[in-house]
C-alpha cells in the first residue's frame, strides 16, 4: 500500500519531484491512455479517425464535411482536463529536481514547443545537491568533446556558438522543405527555437553565459540562419522579412530557456536529444497532410457613382497606372488589367497581374448587385527579391492559394455606391493565424489598388454624363 501511495503522489501530488525516467514513462503512458480515449470518442461519436500526431495540431486534418467538428473537439477538449492537471503536476516537479523555475511549466501549452520541452526534461540528469556540488559556482566543467572544440574566448565563443547551431538547422530546414515539402510549425516555430536553445547552451560550456548574452547569441543566430537561407538562394528577402518577427520570437524564448538549463548546471545531452525530436515531429507534420485553412478578405471603398456605372468598370478594365506602393515594386504580384470573355455565369474573366494571369470563371452575375466568380489558375504571388537571376522555393507553388472572389455592389443614396471587394484563399503554411496577417495585408493592398482605379474610373465616367 505505501509502494502505491508512493505513486499515486508522484501523479497527482504538487510536492516532491520526480525523476527523468518516470517523467518520460508517465508521460509516454498517459499519452497513450489519452489518445485511445479519443480514438474511440472519434470513431464510435463522430465517426472521425483520430490518429497520434492529430495532437500536433488538433482539428485542422479533419474532414471539412464533418457537421459536428466543433462537438469534436469541445468533446476531447473535456477528455482532455485530467491529462492537463497530470502534465503540469508531473512537469512541475521535473522542474523542481531540476533546480528551474517553476514558471517554465508554460511551455507547456504552447504548441509544438511543448513537445520538444518534454524531450529536453526527459534526458537532463537531477540537480546535485548540496554537498555534491557548489551551487554558486560560476565555473562549469564542460563535457570533453565540446570543451575541446567550443572557444574558450567570449568573443570567439559566441561567433562559433551561432555558427555551431544553426548549421545543423539549417540542414534540417533544407531537409523540411526540399524533402518533406512542409512550412508549418517544425520550420517557423520548433526550428527557430532549437536554433536559439542549441546558441546559447554552447556559449556556457566552459562558464555560465548571463540572460543578455543567451538573448544576444539567439537573436544572432537566428539572424544567420535567415542570411543563410537568402545567400544560398532558398529564400528571397520579402518572405524572410514576414518569417523573422515570429522566428527571431521563437529563438529569444529558445535562448531564455537556455539560460535557465545552464545556469543550473550544464546540460551536454540537450543538443543530440533536441534536433532528433525536431527532425522527428517534422516527419510527424508531413505524415498528418493538413488539409490548407480557407480564409476571405474584404476591402471596400464607396464610389460618388451609381451601381450601373460602377458595374462595367468591375467587369473589367483596362491598364492601371505604374505602382507606387513599395510592396509592389519589391516583388509582390499586382493587378494591371482585367478582360473578359461573354457574359453572364460561364463567361471567363482574366485578371492580368505582373506574374501572369488569374482565369475566374464567372459563378454568380448579378448586374448590377453582385460578380462572383472562381479561380482555376493563379500565377505566382510573387517574384522574390534575391540578388540571384531567379529564385523559386516550393511555396511559391499551391502554398497559397486563391480560391474565389466577388464584387458586391450596394446602392447608397445621392447615386453613390459602396464597392466591397472579398477574396477567399487557402494557406498551407503555419502557424495559419500568424501568416494569415500577412497576407490579410497583402491582399488588402491588392484590393486597394483595384478599388482606387474602378473608382477614379467610374467617377469620370460618371462625370460625363
Amino acid at each position: 500500500m505505501e509502494a502505491r501511495q508512493s505513486f499515486l503522489g508522484k501523479l497527482f501530488s504538487w510536492h516532491g519531484e520526480v525523476g527523468r525516467g518516470f517523467y518520460l514513462v508517465a508521460g509516454l503512458v498517459l499519452f497513450a491512455v489519452k489518445w485511445n480515449i479519443d480514438r474511440l470518442v472519434g470513431q464510435h461519436f463522430f465517426s472521425v479517425s483520430w490518429m497520434p500526431y492529430s495532437y500536433l495540431m488538433p482539428g485542422m486534418d479533419l474532414p471539412t464535411a464533418l457537421k459536428d467538428k466543433q462537438s469534436l473537439l469541445l468533446a476531447l477538449a473535456v477528455t482532455a482536463l485530467p491529462f492537463i492537471y497530470l502534465g503540469v503536476v508531473l512537469t512541475v516537479k521535473r522542474l523542481r529536481s531540476l533546480g528551474l523555475p517553476r514558471f517554465l511549466v508554460g511551455l507547456f501549452f504552447v504548441p509544438f514547443i511543448n513537445l520538444l520541452f518534454f524531450a529536453v526534461l526527459s534526458v537532463l540528469p537531477a540537480k546535485a545537491r548540496e554537498g555534491e556540488a557548489d551551487a554558486g559556482a560560476e565555473e562549469v566543467p564542460p563535457p570533453n568533446m565540446l570543451g575541446y572544440v567550443v572557444p574558450r574566448n567570449p568573443v570567439t565563443g559566441f561567433f562559433f556558438a551561432a555558427f555551431a547551431a544553426v548549421l545543423p538547422s539549417f540542414l534540417l530546414l533544407w531537409l523540411c522543405i526540399y524533402l518533406f515539402k512542409e512550412y508549418g510549425w517544425g520550420v517557423f516555430v520548433g526550428l527557430p527555437f532549437v536554433v536559439g536553445m542549441l546558441s546559447a547552451l554552447l556559449t556556457g560550456v566552459h562558464q555560465k553565459s548571463h540572460l543578455g548574452m543567451c538573448i544576444g547569441v539567439a537573436s544572432f543566430a537566428s539572424f544567420l540562419l535567415g542570411g543563410l537561407c537568402f545567400t544560398l538562394a532558398m529564400e528571397g528577402l520579402i518572405c524572410l522579412a514576414m518569417a523573422m518577427p515570429l522566428a527571431v520570437l521563437m529563438s529569444i524564448l529558445g535562448g531564455v530557456v537556455a539560460y535557465f538549463i545552464q545556469a543550473a548546471y550544464h546540460a551536454s545531452r540537450v543538443p543530440p536529444t533536441i534536433l532528433l525530436s525536431l527532425l522527428l515531429l517534422m516527419g510527424l507534420e508531413k505524415a498528418e497532410d493538413y488539409q490548407p485553412v480557407t480564409f476571405p478578405v474584404t476591402s471596400t471603398m464607396e464610389i460618388d457613382a451609381p451601381p450601373e456605372v460602377v458595374w462595367k468598370h468591375v467587369v473589367s478594365f483596362h491598364e492601371l497606372p505604374p505602382v507606387e506602393d513599395w510592396l509592389f515594386k519589391a516583388g509582390l504580384a499586382y493587378p494591371l488589367r482585367a478582360e473578359i470573355k461573354g457574359t453572364g455565369v460561364g463567361a471567363v474573366r482574366h485578371c492580368v497581374f505582373s506574374t501572369g494571369p488569374f482565369v475566374e470563371p464567372i459563378t454568380v452575375w448579378d448586374e448590377p448587385r453582385l460578380l462572383r466568380f472562381s479561380v482555376t489558375k493563379m500565377p505566382e504571388p510573387m517574384q522574390e527579391w534575391t540578388f540571384y537571376k531567379h529564385v523559386h522555393p516550393p511555396h511559391l507553388d499551391g502554398y497559397f492559394q486563391t480560391t474565389q472572389g466577388e464584387f458586391r455592389l450596394e446602392r447608397l443614396p445621392g447615386g453613390r455606391t459602396r464597392l466591397h471587394g472579398t477574396t477567399w484563399y487557402r494557406n498551407d503554411l503555419w502557424p495559419a493565424q500568424y501568416w494569415k496577417l500577412w497576407s490579410d495585408h497583402l491582399i488588402h493592398r491588392i484590393h486597394l489598388r483595384v478599388l482606387k482605379h474602378v473608382k477614379q474610373l467610374a467617377e469620370t465616367d460618371a462625370g460625363k454624363k
